[in-house]
């Protein structure tokens, strides 16, 4: 992915669509599309980093974004953290699924969040807070609240942050967790039991699961404390999250699989 990142670098590359706005920051372009019945953010104007159905926008369209919104199944919230805000998909889902949860958002890029303000119908509420401070930074945090869910989707235009496959990540995401939370990961492949990732999740935390989705991200979902479900329930959980959404893919549940420590 550095690879292709570099060859691209200075490039511009032009979506598909009518193009709604194009802003540039320190970090590249920021470019916002309409295609048909979606509204479409890309960075450098490569892959999709988020897609909102125009006719109803808390309905979330990537596979990914659904297969994450599966832990709200797994655990009671009240307080959730959202680390990358890219169009806002996970925070107007999250907003509509219970519009008084506690959202803390936090995004390294200024001009992100003024594009999904303006253009993606960024949710407003005394309920919801966004930070424009390094995911990282935000974790050292000491005066935060300790959160029910974490949701961590750190992408560029060209990859997965590696921060988010690091043991002083993960440990940062632990000590603001409670007993009964999840970690829920964006990742870009399947641990390999091998991996120093592999060994430091089934060391920090109690129950690691993992689905695969057609476009081959992986969501890793990661308790703090296991409360003894099988995976058949915690199947059955993620699928009437899924109902509720009406998302039409409750086969997504079926995918859940335990990242077995044997």
């Amino acid at each position: 992915m550095a690879l292709i990142g570099d060859l691209l670098k200075g490039k511009t590359l032009i979506p598909k669509g009518d193009i709604v706005l194009h802003v540039t920051d320190e970090y590249g372009d920021i470019v916002v599309a309409d295609s048909g019945d979606y509204r479409i953010l890309r960075f450098e104007g490569i892959n999709e980093q988020s897609k909102m159905l125009k006719s109803d926008i808390n309905s979330p369209v990537h596979n990914y974004i659904k297969a994450m919104l599966m832990a709200v199944g797994f655990t009671s919230a009240h307080n959730v953290l959202i680390l990358g805000l890219g169009g806002g998909a996970l925070v107007r889902a999250l907003h509509s699924i219970d519009d008084q949860w506690s959202l803390d958002v936090v995004e390294l890029r200024e001009g992100v969040l003024c594009v999904a303000r303006k253009c993606f119908s960024l949710p407003v509420s005394d309920n919801i807070a966004y930070y424009i401070e390094d995911a990282e930074s935000y974790l050292r945090r000491t005066h935060t609240p300790h959160y029910d869910l974490i949701f961590s989707d750190l992408y560029s235009a060209f990859a997965m942050d590696p921060l988010q496959g690091t043991e002083s990540f993960l440990r940062s995401c632990l000590r603001k967790m409670c007993d009964h939370s999840w970690l829920v990961l964006n990742y870009h492949e399947i641990p390999r039991a091998e991996s120093p990732l592999y060994g430091v999740l089934h060391q920090l935390f109690d129950e690691v699961l993992y689905c695969r989705v057609p476009s081959g991200n992986v969501i890793i979902f990661a308790a703090k404390t296991s409360h003894q479900y099988t995976t058949t329930e915690r199947r059955n959980q993620a699928k009437q999250l899924l109902a509720k959404l009406g998302s039409g893919l409750e086969y997504l549940s079926k995918k859940i699989i335990p990242l077995s420590s044997s």
